[in-house]
């Protein structure tokens, strides 16, 4: 019963290695992917084709967005924009991103305007088709405040990754936006941010991850998915909680977050989802 709310699948099962989608050791219940070019959403749904073909039981959330830190360099805005849209009118895509802002340097900063501009496309998109958004954002929590009209208006909102405090965290749920914050090993790294806040934010805000193969700590080249259970074990530690009561408070935040009003879990094949609103 693990969810993991953020990993790459592409990147984490490169061709030849597509029979560890089946492995026992892949304990996940629940797990949102994202791509951000054509070519690798095309991947990602293969792969998910071949998980469903073996039997793994885990239900993906395939997800496609425009990441901030490649904002001028995959497509064109407007063949993006028809892509993203394609997918959305196709039921294709059960959430929009990663997608957010990224001022972490001054490479990225000087792309902040081309980065807005993918950004409001983005949030336009999904508001309009129903669906969630997972949010890549450092060292720009003020723009998701600036923005908190637009994105009230989404059915859900993952931070991936959060990097703010608790208190800007439930700031940003006053604000009416229907806020999760996900958290991975930076947990395992003394951050003391997200470990205050998986602490003690609302249990039903929680969401936890891995960002395979990237967010690794200090010595690693790469981080494997089935690492998901040590950021579980870390969590309850900080939390107190029991691994069973954990992995059920996850669930259900995964399925509220990622899910609700798009189908049932076991009644939708989760390739393609029912989309409340879907575009015309």
């Amino acid at each position: 019963m693990l969810c993991d709310a953020h990993f790459h699948l592409v990147q984490c099962f490169p061709q030849g290695e597509q029979e560890l989608l089946a492995s026992p050791d892949l304990d996940m219940a629940y797990a949102c992917c994202c791509a951000h070019s054509p070519q690798e959403f095309y991947v990602q749904q293969e792969l998910i084709a071949a998980a469903r073909r073996a039997g793994h039981p885990c239900r993906y959330v395939p997800a496609f967005g425009m990441h901030p830190q490649a904002a001028d360099e995959l497509l064109p805005v407007r063949e993006y924009t028809d892509f993203l849209e394609t997918l959305l009118r196709e039921h294709r895509i059960m959430a929009v991103g990663e997608t957010g802002i990224d001022l972490y340097t001054e490479e990225f900063r000087s792309r902040l305007v081309f980065q807005q501009q993918v950004w409001y496309i983005q949030l336009e998109l999904a508001g309009t088709a129903g669906v969630p958004v997972v949010i890549h954002c450092r060292k720009a929590l003020d723009y998701m405040f600036r923005d908190a009209g637009l994105l009230k208006k989404i059915p859900a909102v993952v931070f991936h990754s959060f990097i703010g405090s608790p208190q800007e965290a439930l700031s940003l749920l006053r604000r009416g936006i229907n806020a999760y914050f996900s958290f991975g090993k930076p947990l395992l790294n003394n951050n003391k941010r997200a470990r205050l806040c998986t602490q003690t934010l609302p249990a039903d805000r929680l969401l936890l991850e891995t960002d395979a193969p990237y967010q690794t700590l200090k010595g690693e080249l790469r981080t494997d998915p089935r690492e998901i259970r040590r950021v579980y074990d870390e969590a309850c530690r900080l939390r107190r909680m029991e691994l069973p009561a954990l992995q059920s408070t996850v669930a259900e935040n995964f399925r509220a977050a990622f899910m609700s009003g798009m189908h049932a879990p076991g009644a939708t094949d989760p390739a393609r989802p029912k989309i409340a609103g879907a575009m015309k």
